[in-house]
C-alpha cells in the first residue's frame, strides 16, 4: 500500500492508547456506496507502534465527504465543492438557493456536506451553472420570497453573468457562421 506522509505530530494515539509521534497520511482506500465499489484518497493517522491506520473524529467526517465526492465523480454528479461554487458564483446563501429552486430549506446544506443529490437535482444545478439566463428567471420568480438585500445582490451578479453569457454565445455563433 502506498502512503504519503502529510505531517508528523505528537498526540495521544487512540490506537495504542499512549502519547507518541504519529503520522498523518494519505492513502488510497476502497469504498462501497449505493452498490458501487470505487477508490478514493483518505487521510488518516498511522500508528507505527501498532502498525495500524485509523481515523479520529474530525477525519471521519472529512473522509465521508471525500468518499461521497469520489462516488459523485464516478457516476457523473457534481461534487459538494462544485455545488458550493455554483452558489458562490451567484452570490447567494444555501437557504436562498433553496428558496430560488423551490427545494426544502436544508437541501443545499445537505448536498454541500453529507448527502448525495439525486440526478434530477443534479441536472437542475448543472443547468443554472451553465445558463445564468435561466437562473435569472428563477431569481425573478422568487423575488417576493427572498430578503430584498439578498435578491438585489444576486440580481447584480446574475445580470453581469448574463451579459458575459450572451457575449460568449454571440461570439460562438459568429465563429460557427464563418
Amino acid at each position: 500500500m502506498r502512503m504519503k506522509v502529510l505531517e508528523t505530530k505528537k498526540i495521544y494515539c487512540g490506537c495504542c492508547c499512549s502519547f507518541h509521534d504519529v503520522q498523518v497520511v494519505k492513502i488510497r482506500d476502497k469504498a462501497m456506496f449505493k452498490g458501487l465499489e470505487f477508490e478514493y484518497d483518505t487521510i488518516c493517522v498511522y500508528c507505527d507502534v501498532d502498525e495500524t491506520f485509523y481515523l479520529d473524529g474530525e477525519q471521519i467526517n472529512e473522509d465521508d465527504y471525500r468518499m461521497k465526492d469520489a462516488y459523485r465523480k464516478k457516476v457523473g454528479l457534481l461534487t459538494s465543492k462544485d455545488i458550493k461554487a455554483i452558489r458562490k458564483k451567484y452570490g447567494i446563501t444555501q437557504s436562498a438557493l433553496c428558496i430560488i429552486l423551490g427545494w426544502g430549506e436544508k437541501t443545499i446544506t445537505r448536498y454541500e456536506t453529507c448527502q448525495v443529490q439525486d440526478r434530477a437535482h443534479d441536472l437542475i444545478l448543472k443547468k443554472i451553472d451553465m445558463d445564468p439566463e435561466w437562473f435569472l428567471i428563477l431569481l425573478e420568480d422568487a423575488k417576493e420570497s427572498l430578503p430584498e438585500k439578498v435578491y438585489e445582490h444576486s440580481l447584480g451578479i446574475t445580470k453581469k453573468l448574463c451579459a458575459k453569457y450572451r457575449k460568449a454565445t454571440l461570439e460562438r455563433l459568429l465563429k460557427e457562421a464563418m
